[in-house]
């Protein structure tokens, strides 16, 4: 039996305390873009700010240079079904007091 574990990801706040004492002093935004059955499979890095304030992978310029290598537009690239973009973190890990990436 195969679960669905997409929901389980989507609710998770694991990380909460960390993110709270981070500069960003942010909430746990898991950004879970992906279906069973897509053909292409994105493996990234964990997200940026802009994907966690826009809950959306790779909503930025790297986005449409990626997509612009892919040779694939954005309704395609954003079609869960055909493109399954899975991060190494599923959030945001926020910055330190410098404003470098955790």
């Amino acid at each position: 039996m195969v679960t669905d574990i997409r929901p389980a990801l989507r609710r998770c706040t694991i990380c909460a305390e960390r993110f709270a004492a981070t500069a960003t002093s942010h909430r746990p935004n898991p950004v879970v873009w992906f279906q069973p059955g897509a053909r292409l499979l994105i493996a990234s890095q964990a997200p940026g700010l802009r994907v966690h304030e826009a809950n959306t992978p790779f909503w930025d310029a790297s986005g449409r240079r990626l997509r612009s290598w892919l040779g694939i537009d954005e309704d395609t690239f954003y079609d869960r079904s055909k493109v399954a973009i899975i991060p190494m973190a599923f959030c945001f890990p926020g910055y330190d007091a410098k404003g470098s990436d955790l």
